[in-house]
């Protein structure tokens, strides 16, 4: 990260996200922490030996940086498009307009390494075979801008599982709107997946010979 770029964050935490320096740690030590952990994927006591903090001050200091960047949200995260707009993504191609004017966005689930305590590393363990979470996250079309993000979850959760959770934590769908998922969700009035057996993608068809299966492939 350039100088510029940390400096800047951390006036922003302080100005707006209310972060505070103490008698021992500056601004730019706590947030410098946090980015090593994150950055790093770093654990505690890492982040001790590099620092030459306690494992308390680590642990303290992150998540008062952690809760300092929830303030940022509204300025940094772009909220979905109102109800009553269409996207110019949409709306400026014919091949979208007008099946996709109800479409605010595309979601998915991705895993982020991560490092947990031995008692719960089996819960965290992916179908891949190594330590993650699950996150989901869901943008916008034009930009792509993030609009929800939720993480957390183990890694062996299904993405299913976790887009219901969502629901409970602040995602909401305007009544009439839809996202685009993969196959990996179950195919709703609100969230709308590929037709199951299809192939969609020219890789696809340039690693077969065979030809149309169904009238649907015959439509890509």
């Amino acid at each position: 990260m350039k100088v510029e770029v940390f400096q800047f964050l951390c006036l922003e935490l302080q100005r707006k996200g209310k972060l505070c320096a103490s008698k021992h740690v500056d601004v730019d030590e706590q947030v410098g922490m946090f980015l090593w952990t994150v950055v790093k994927a770093a654990s505690n006591r890492e982040v001790q030996e590099r620092f030459q903090r306690s494992g308390d001050t680590v642990s303290r200091y992150f998540h008062q940086v952690l809760k300092a960047i929830t303030f940022l949200i509204p300025e940094w995260i772009m909220l979905p498009i109102k109800p009553n707009t269409i996207a110019d993504t949409v709306s400026s191609n014919s091949k979208f307009y007008p099946y996709f004017n109800d479409c605010i966005g595309a979601l998915d689930g991705t895993h982020i390494a991560a490092k947990v305590s031995e008692e719960v590393a089996a819960a965290y363990r992916n179908r891949k075979g190594w330590i993650s979470q699950n996150v989901l996250a869901c943008c916008e079309l034009d930009n792509l801008l993030f609009t929800y993000v939720l993480a957390g979850w183990e890694g062996s959760a299904h993405d299913g599982s976790v887009l219901k959770a969502a629901f409970d934590t602040g995602f909401h769908i305007p009544a009439g709107k839809f996202y685009l998922a993969d196959a990996g969700y179950a195919l709703t009035p609100w969230c709308i997946t590929p037709y199951r057996g299809v192939r969609y993608h020219l890789r696809e068809w340039e690693k077969s010979n065979l030809r149309y299966q169904c009238k649907l492939e015959a439509l890509y």
